[in-house]
C-alpha cells in the first residue's frame, strides 16, 4: 500500500489526483496533446508510472478531468450570484455576469479547445451534460419570470452568454463584454438598459 501523505486515504487520493491533473496541464501547455503520455505525467508528478492508474483508467480519462476541472467552482459561483439577487430579472442578469466573470478568471478558452479537439465522443457528451446542469439554473429563473416562451428565452439568453464567452476567450475586455451582455439581457427581458444603474463589480 502506498505511503499516505494526508490525514486520510480519501485526502491522499484527492491530493495525488490533483498532482496528476497539474502535471497533465503543464505538459499540455508546454508540448500539446502529442507530448502527453502516462510516463510523462508520472515523471512530472513525481509518482511511479505503475501507480498512476490507481487514479484514472486512461490518458483520455485524465484529459476529461482536465477539461472539467473548473466546473464545480464555476457552477457554485453562478449559483451564489443568482442567490444574492431578490428578483427574477436581476437573477437572470446575475447568471449572465457570473458566467462571464468565470470565463475571464479561468482558462475556459484553452479547456474548450481541448474538449473539442482531444476528447472522445462519449467524453464530450459527459461534458455537455455538465453544461446542461449549469443551464438549468437559468431555466429555473426564467420560469419564475412567467415568460410566455420560456424555452426560447433560455435558448436566446444562453446564446448571448456563449457568444460573449467566446469574445472574452478571443481577448475582448471582460468588463466591456459583461456590460454589453447585461444590456442585451435587459432588452431581451423587456427592459430598457438605460433605466438601470451602472454595475460596479
Amino acid at each position: 500500500m502506498p505511503k499516505i501523505e494526508a490525514g486520510s486515504v480519501r485526502e491522499h487520493r484527492a491530493q495525488r489526483l490533483a498532482q496528476l491533473i497539474d502535471a497533465t496541464e503543464a505538459i499540455l501547455n508546454e508540448g500539446g496533446v502529442e507530448a502527453l503520455t502516462a510516463g510523462a505525467v508520472a515523471a512530472r508528478a513525481g509518482i511511479a508510472r505503475n501507480s498512476i492508474y490507481r487514479y484514472f483508467d486512461s490518458i483520455e480519462d485524465l484529459l476529461e478531468l482536465v477539461v472539467t476541472r473548473e466546473f464545480p467552482a464555476w457552477i457554485d459561483a453562478v449559483e451564489q450570484a443568482i442567490a444574492a439577487e431578490t428578483t427574477p430579472e436581476e437573477q437572470v442578469i446575475a447568471y449572465v455576469r457570473a458566467n462571464l466573470e468565470q470565463a475571464a478568471r479561468g482558462t475556459h478558452g484553452w479547456r474548450a479547445a481541448l474538449s473539442r479537439g482531444s476528447l472522445s465522443l462519449s467524453a464530450r457528451e459527459r461534458v455537455k451534460k455538465l453544461h446542461i446542469a449549469l443551464h438549468e439554473a437559468l431555466a429555473r429563473v426564467v420560469r419564475e419570470l412567467g415568460h410566455p416562451q420560456p424555452e426560447l428565452t433560455v435558448a436566446v439568453l444562453q446564446a448571448v452568454v456563449d457568444a460573449c464567452i467566446r469574445r472574452i476567450d478571443q481577448g475582448d475586455e471582460p468588463t466591456t463584454v459583461s456590460e454589453f451582455a447585461a444590456g442585451a439581457t435587459r432588452r431581451l427581458l423587456g427592459h430598457d438598459d438605460r433605466t438601470e444603474p451602472p454595475h460596479h463589480p
